[in-house]
């Protein structure tokens, strides 16, 4: 068996539109489409007893391949909503921007808060500079600018 391809990544979020306001309004991502997810799917597919709600599948602009569906599900289990980076599980998910001060000053404007300034790691080859946000249910988002 090989992996063939990353698919998507999902992100279950407490209120679909808010999330778009903060991914499509700030952040830039594209919706690409919306389904209902009926609770006879949800119960089978997730285990979930008792699920139902919504999927939203946004795209990177013009990165037809880079896919991320946010997720609204009533009824999905009561838990810890996002895990501390550095524990076990997904954490967070990175975006590739070019000029990371700019984004930022821009999201700052937009009333997006950072949980630090950006930081520079250099590595082998070259260096990146980083900084994480929350999105509005507490999800880690990393944005990325990598220097050659």
């Amino acid at each position: 068996m090989q992996v063939r391809a990353l698919n998507h990544i999902a992100v279950t979020v407490t209120d679909t539109q808010r999330s778009l306001d903060f991914y499509v309004g700030k952040l830039g991502l594209v919706q690409v489409e919306q389904h209902h997810l009926p609770m006879s799917s949800i119960d089978t597919v997730f285990g979930l007893t008792g699920a139902s709600g919504t999927s939203t599948r946004l795209q990177v602009p013009g990165q037809p391949d880079i896919l991320i569906d946010i997720m609204e599900l009533a009824g999905a289990k009561e838990g810890t909503a996002v895990q501390p980076l550095g524990s076990l599980g997904s954490t967070h998910m990175a975006f590739t921007v070019d000029n990371l001060d700019e984004v930022v000053a821009e999201l700052k404007a937009k009333g997006v808060s950072f949980i630090s300034d950006p930081v520079t790691f250099h590595l082998t080859e070259g260096s990146v500079t980083v900084c994480f946000m929350h999105d509005p249910d507490g999800n880690y988002v990393e944005l990325e600018e990598v220097h050659e």
